[in-house]
């Protein structure tokens, strides 16, 4: 994170990835802030959050996009933000409680994009204005790839003489799926590609059955050697039932966050996937988030 500070004006950027953009605009100085010893008492803003919404969605329609909803669940992890900022008197994406991206995993809010602006000012319009006057944060409020909202507003009097301290998050959620519902779209996108004329890829038992029993043992942060030994034994299992017409096989292993993602391998190098067998698994990797881990072997002729 990089912190550029001004006279009377304090600007915060922090990007993750191209789904994860949090800006904070701050027109109350920081040495003020800094300077709380005895808060008074923070309290929501429930007007002024409808306000902002109202403000908020005028300019995206303003610029040929659909407005946002309201969404409950962003809207607690914005108001619980904001009202951690004005007890501790400082604007801060990443707080005890964590950034965005560990906000959102702690409450189990699931997304496909969430972006992030904070600020301060002494009403909702001119915090708006302000926001405005930043591309970076203009763009998390017209972004294409969000479609909910949670705006938190906490009123606080000390020491900024009557600040707003607002959390703005901007997030698509992600649809909820089942391994079976995967499991599914695997199949779908293999007939896809027969239907199309990319391979034969019929589905052979004896491979699922091998990818099941060998995903179960699979480690999420899994290496080259252990997908070797796992398609070292598959392969052993493989040629002892009498499997006959092809000449090898193949393994691949894809962890998704997004099941939108999946991909089917039809051919490598070696020729191409006459058979296949998968498997999936539900998972957590290692920021917390759900994901599926999915395998599939491949049954490949020269």
């Amino acid at each position: 994170m990089r912190r550029n500070q001004f006279t009377g004006f304090l600007l915060l950027c922090l990007f993750f990835g191209a789904s994860l953009g949090v800006c904070v605009v701050s027109e109350c100085r920081s040495e003020e802030l800094h300077a709380l010893n005895n808060p008074s008492d923070p309290h929501n803003d429930g007007a002024g959050e409808q306000e902002l919404l109202a403000i908020l969605n005028q300019e995206r329609i303003r610029h040929g996009l659909s407005p946002l909803d309201t969404d409950e669940a962003l809207t607690r992890i914005a108001r619980e933000h904001s009202h951690n900022m004005a007890q501790q008197g400082i604007l801060s994406h990443d707080l005890p409680s964590g950034n965005l991206q560990i906000r959102l995993n702690h409450a189990g809010y699931v997304y496909e994009a969430a972006r992030e602006n904070l600020a301060s000012a002494r009403t909702v319009v001119m915090a708006h204005k302000a926001l405005l006057k930043s591309p970076s944060h203009k763009s998390n409020i017209l972004a294409t790839d969000v479609t909910r909202v949670g705006i938190g507003i906490v009123h606080y009097p000390y020491p900024c003489d009557g600040y707003l301290y607002i959390t703005e998050i901007f997030a698509t959620p992600r649809e909820k799926y089942e391994p079976s519902m995967v499991q599914n779209l695997l199949e779908n996108r293999v007939q896809e590609i027969r239907q199309r004329g990319g391979g034969e890829m019929d589905p052979d038992p004896l491979l699922d059955e091998l990818a099941s029993s060998s995903l179960q043992s699979l480690n999420v942060q899994y290496d080259k050697t252990e997908l070797r030994n796992l398609l070292a034994a598959s392969a052993s299992e493989w040629q002892k039932n009498g499997t006959t017409g092809l000449s090898r096989l193949e393994v691949n292993v894809q962890l998704l966050h997004n099941p939108k993602n999946l991909s089917v391998p039809t051919s490598t190098r070696e020729g191409r996937a006459q058979s296949y067998g998968s498997a999936v698994r539900r998972v957590v990797d290692d920021q917390n988030q759900p994901a599926f881990l999915v395998l599939t072997l491949l049954g490949i002729t020269r």
